[in-house]
């Protein structure tokens, strides 16, 4: 099958949707207090990371326009497919180790939820630069505000998960929450600015 960059831009829109959907199921089944195997949406988020790593990478390679954003939504896919892979693989054992590996957990905690960050981060920068763009071109009405809103969501996503990388997991909802969003604005605007 030929991957071309505008098919894989499509794959890297899907995958960008998913990850917003799944992190909305997730906030809002633990905000209602509902049992679910938090398990089947990291794996299901994983996946789709994967997809967004390895399909960001086809544009990237191929097209002549936003380099540096392809390059941060694939570098935000692999950081945050390390972080989901964090979580399934070691917070099951080491939460079950019990006060002795309370440290630990912390420590493997943070570093899972950096990862997250940055690639929030990485997201929001690629909203932004794609966004303006789109903004500033020729573009109908409804592409011009989704690349405002891309732009407006990306900034608001490297600021407060910028603030989140330098002071922990304080400020989780905010940052996570301004990260959801920019993704969401990412693969819309990307969508305005399929690659030929």
């Amino acid at each position: 099958m030929q991957f071309t960059a505008r098919r894989s831009a499509l794959i890297v829109i899907f995958a960008l949707i998913s990850v917003v959907v799944t992190q909305l199921i997730y906030i809002g089944m633990r905000q209602a207090g509902m049992e679910f195997n938090s398990q089947i949406v990291w794996t299901v988020e994983a996946v789709a990371f994967l997809a967004v790593s390895v399909f960001a990478l086809v544009p990237l390679a191929q097209s002549r326009i936003f380099g540096a954003a392809w390059a941060a939504i694939a570098l935000g896919g692999a950081f945050n497919l390390i972080q989901v892979g964090m979580g399934l693989a070691m917070f099951g054992p080491l939460q079950d180790g019990g006060d002795a590996m309370a440290p630990a957990f912390q420590a493997i905690l943070a570093g899972a939820f950096f990862l997250y960050f940055a690639g929030k981060f990485l997201f929001g920068f690629a909203a932004l630069v794609i966004g303006i763009v789109t903004l500033r071109g020729p573009a109908s009405g409804a592409a011009k505000a989704i690349g405002a809103l891309a732009a407006l969501t990306g900034l608001g996503a490297l600021v407060t998960n910028l603030l989140g990388m330098s002071v922990g997991m304080d400020h989780v909802m905010l940052a996570g929450g301004a990260g959801t969003a920019a993704t969401l604005f990412l693969a819309l605007a990307i969508g305005q600015r399929l690659p030929d």
